[in-house]
């Protein structure tokens, strides 16, 4: 147990305590060392390096991508605002705000969050 915040920020610059515990769920379905929740040590490093510079190609960072998942923000906020109060799944809303923002930055497309196509995608992710 660490106490203190600068014991804190000291044991998180040392690479022995960086290491991620085992979660039996996701070792189940992708393998014991793959992915960024399941790697350890170089190979999460490697993939965290991958993923980040990817991830820079397609904006990451840049105000461009933060306005994109702003205005999906805001689509969700204005869609709560009619609701009046109601009780409401956000589950499914929130996963509607999410992909169409990922799809948005990988083809340069947004869709409605009633449009068919990408609730079919959201289909397909949840099957």
């Amino acid at each position: 147990m660490l106490h203190g915040s600068k014991l804190i920020k000291e044991a998180f610059n040392e690479s022995i305590l960086s290491g991620r515990r085992a979660n039996e769920a996701t070792a189940f379905l992708i393998g014991d060392e793959y992915g960024i929740l399941q790697a350890t040590g170089e190979v999460w490093r490697e993939q965290r390096r991958f993923s980040m510079r990817t991830l820079r190609d397609f904006g990451f960072g840049r105000a461009s991508m933060e306005d994109m998942i702003l205005e999906e923000a805001k689509e969700l906020c204005d869609w709560l605002k009619k609701q009046n109060g109601a009780l409401v799944e956000l589950n499914d809303r929130f996963h509607l705000a999410v992909v169409n923002s990922l799809w948005r930055i990988l083809t340069g497309e947004r869709h409605e969050h009633d449009d068919k196509a990408l609730l079919e995608i959201l289909d397909n992710l949840e099957r």
